[in-house]
């Protein structure tokens, strides 16, 4: 049986998925009947798309260990996440940078590991709920709270036509969702309430099945039966 490895970088949208990424994990597994999988997440907590480039080659901290770097796993498969939720701060003026920053990402992955890369364009934010149960922005009015959410969703923009302007494979998980809700479902389906910002099981789900028909689709596993 093969075993692929598959590194996931990214902020704390990838990081609250856990360190296995349980969703990731049985989609491939059904898929892959026939293959075997090892997942490392490298999403941390307010991370920059900066930060990662330099977590690319350097171990780091997290909950007080150290971490590999991802290129000593030498992932088989890379999944890069926008990074739209911690450079958002920088506004418009940031776009360009953003932009460079997330294409040395991608070069420095293909310089220092085998693997190939998937960008992964994340979840919306919930613009009418945005940030309203994290205690840093208790008594933050729900107007600020709103155009934070609007600066994300700049971010994920940007992110989208930075893929296709770069000819990367990538997926778009917050165009699904969108789509999604306009055809009736309710945004807090998607988004954690404890939080109101990561997403929920079942918008990791989503992301999962995205991630892994991805994969597929642009043939990045060749499962050999027998």
């Amino acid at each position: 049986m093969q075993t692929f490895k598959i590194a996931l970088i990214g902020d704390s949208m990838l990081d609250a998925w856990g360190a296995d990424c349980p969703e990731m994990y049985q989609e491939l597994k059904r898929l892959y009947s026939h293959s075997e999988f090892i997942i490392e997440n490298h999403g941390l907590t307010d991370s920059r798309a900066g930060h990662a480039l330099w977590r690319v080659g350097n171990d780091y901290p997290r909950n007080g260990q150290f971490c590999r770097c991802l290129s000593m796993f030498d992932p088989d498969i890379t999944i890069v996440e926008s990074f739209a939720y911690s450079n958002r701060i920088d506004g418009a003026e940031g776009m360009s940078e953003y932009r460079d920053v997330l294409r040395r990402l991608v070069e420095e992955i293909q310089a220092t590991t085998g693997s190939q890369i998937l960008f992964c364009v994340g979840i919306p934010p919930h613009r009418e709920r945005f940030l309203e149960n994290m205690p840093s922005y208790f008594n933050t009015s729900r107007a600020t709270r709103q155009r934070m959410a609007d600066d994300v969703k700049l971010y994920l923009d940007e992110a989208r036509r930075i893929a296709q302007d770069e000819n990367w494979a990538y997926v778009d998980v917050c165009m699904d969702i969108e789509k999604r809700v306009l055809a009736g479902e309710n945004m807090r389906r998607f988004i954690n309430q404890s939080d109101t910002l990561h997403p929920s099981r079942y918008g990791y789900q989503i992301m999962a099945t995205h991630i892994t028909r991805g994969i597929d689709n642009h043939r990045m596993i060749e499962e050999k039966i027998g």
